[in-house]
């Protein structure tokens, strides 16, 4: 049943990895809406505090995608049998608003993950798009997990604590995530999403 863990760990989590990659596409959607987070103020360091990579169209998208993934994944998990009747039964009746407001707590999180990694690696002299390993690839599941459990009591009481809790689902998050995000990112780079391919 191992394998099964692996598979329930990653799709409890899309809504942190789709909100992860949604930057990319609402660069590409509302090009004119790119307000920097930091507003070009400068730290004392004489570099920016984030940078013209963190805009508020970046958050607020991520925001967007968790939601909407997280109102996916209600819809489908009825159809996908990875799913036992008690899993089910446990999240039947959540209000699609509750699901919504669940999804965009978690994505907003993982972005501000990404934003506060740019600001330590601002301060370590790394530019724009340089590689920071294995940070790169962690900011957001941290302050993903964070976001679950603020937004665990949306949901019913129970499901998603008892879900993030075993222990194949945070290593396997953990762990498995480094691998997605530079194979996500490669892809989106091949695509030309992407300036460079980490």
């Amino acid at each position: 049943m191992g394998w099964l863990r692996i598979l329930d760990a990653l799709w409890l989590f899309l809504p942190a990895y789709v909100a992860n990659m949604s930057p990319v596409f609402s660069a590409r959607l509302l090009p004119r809406w790119k307000a920097p987070i930091d507003g070009g103020r400068m730290h004392r360091d004489g570099r920016r505090a984030l940078g013209d990579g963190k805009t508020w169209r970046g958050l607020a998208g991520g925001a967007l995608a968790g939601g909407l993934m997280a109102l996916l994944m209600a819809t489908l998990a009825p159809l996908l049998p990875v799913f036992s009747e008690e899993d089910l039964g446990r999240s039947e009746g959540a209000p699609w608003a509750l699901v919504f407001g669940f999804g965009a707590g978690v994505g907003l999180l993982a972005l501000v993950g990404d934003a506060v990694e740019s600001y330590f690696k601002r301060r370590r002299g790394k530019e724009r798009g340089a590689p920071w390993i294995p940070f790169d690839q962690l900011d957001f599941v941290v302050f993903g997990y964070l976001g679950v459990l603020a937004g665990a009591p949306l949901l019913p009481a129970g499901w998603v604590l008892d879900q993030y809790g075993d222990p194949w689902v945070f290593g396997t998050v953990l762990l498995g995530t480094p691998v997605l995000h530079l194979l996500v990112n490669r892809i989106g780079y091949w695509l030309g999403l992407k300036e460079v391919p980490w």
